[in-house]
């Protein structure tokens, strides 16, 4: 009997040691995204060592970053500031620490980011939007959802200028990562994000893209804009 009840403590004592390793792995950081495509790109620019190197510099810096994080309820929000905020933030940091100025290492960064949007979820939703029947169409309902769930109003302010069958428009008077960023005294790394955008819906067929403003380059806002194109869009506007 009493080896089955030290059998029995044995096993919740396992149990209990196994939660919490659980909750610790759960709250530590996982490998950072964007650094597999970083150390790639510093590869080719620095060498496989020193780009080694570097990754494990800004996988640290990022560790750092993490446990001393904010907290944000919202869980868009602290999707963004963990997954797209902190791992550029720490490799914009280590790239710093190592010595780059500033306008090296924002170079450096605009290389990753694109390396990084080419291997991404979003670029293949984007493929596959682009060769749809009516993208548009598709990419207006998207927006909408967008808006509401991906870029919720505690961190973004957004103002409809157009929402037609040929365009739709709309500006961002504040956006959470120029917020951020801020906060951390890297406001600089702000516009190089943007870049995201015009790498994504770039070469959209169907659509033109533009945008002319951003807050990050120190704007009043990020102003989008989105349109048909070809005989689809022609025949809108004649309409």
């Amino acid at each position: 009997m009493a080896d089955k009840r030290m059998l029995l403590a044995g096993l919740a004592a396992g149990a209990v040691a196994g939660l919490l390793i659980g909750r610790r792995k759960a709250d530590g950081p996982r490998r950072m995204p964007y650094l597999d495509a970083g150390q790639h790109v510093l590869a080719e620019t620095r060498g496989l060592v020193q780009a080694t190197l570097l990754a494990a510099r800004a996988q640290a810096r990022y560790g750092e970053l993490y446990a001393r994080r904010l907290h944000f309820g919202q869980p868009a929000l602290r999707q963004h500031y963990e997954e797209g905020i902190l791992p550029v933030l720490a490799l914009y940091q280590a790239l710093r620490e190592e010595g780059d100025d500033q306008e090296a290492a924002l170079a450096e960064m605009d290389r990753i980011v694109a390396a990084t949007v080419e291997r991404s979820v979003r670029r293949r939703l984007v493929w596959v939007l682009g060769r749809l029947p009516d993208p548009y169409a598709v990419l207006r309902i998207a927006n909408r959802w967008a808006m509401k769930h991906r870029y919720p109003p505690e961190g973004w302010r957004f103002e409809w200028v157009e929402d037609g069958e040929r365009c739709i428009a709309y500006d961002a008077r504040e956006c959470f990562y120029v917020n951020v960023l801020t906060l951390y005294g890297a406001p600089e790394l702000t516009a190089h994000l943007c870049a995201v955008d015009d790498l994504l819906y770039g070469d959209l067929p169907g659509i033109a893209w533009e945008r002319t403003k951003t807050l990050g380059r120190g704007d009043d806002r990020c102003n989008f804009r989105f349109c048909r194109t070809g005989a689809a869009g022609a025949a809108e506007k004649q309409a």
